[in-house]
């Protein structure tokens, strides 16, 4: 049985692909640091779970943007967003910022050094 938390990166990524798609983007890199989730998006394989069905829904949207590209890459390497999405859990719904969020803010100066 797969786990909650994997279920809510595929949701995630589907509301990524729909929201970035709304906007209009024509050529975009999504990049996940969970290998599951982007294995499983280039897996062709029917899984008939509610993780397959996202699954299988994020593909649907990707075929009405074929230039939109999944990638994994290691957590460490996507600290910044990795910590935005742990403070993100303080919010009850989405949030835009208008400016830099002081949970990131440090880590992003850093790494334009």
């Amino acid at each position: 049985m797969l786990s909650k938390s994997l279920e809510a990166e595929a949701l995630g990524l589907r509301e990524a692909i729909s929201w970035l798609g709304e906007l209009g983007l024509s050529m975009v890199q999504i990049e996940l640091d969970c290998k599951l989730v982007v294995e499983s998006i280039m897996d062709k394989s029917n899984n008939q779970s509610d993780f397959g069905n996202i699954i299988s829904s994020c593909r649907s949207l990707l075929q009405q943007f074929p230039n939109f590209k999944i990638s994994f890459i290691r957590r460490q390497a996507n600290f910044v967003a990795h910590t935005l999405a742990r403070e993100s859990r303080l919010y009850a719904s989405h949030h835009v910022f208008d400016l830099i969020p002081s949970c990131i803010s440090s880590i992003m100066l850093n790494e334009r050094i």
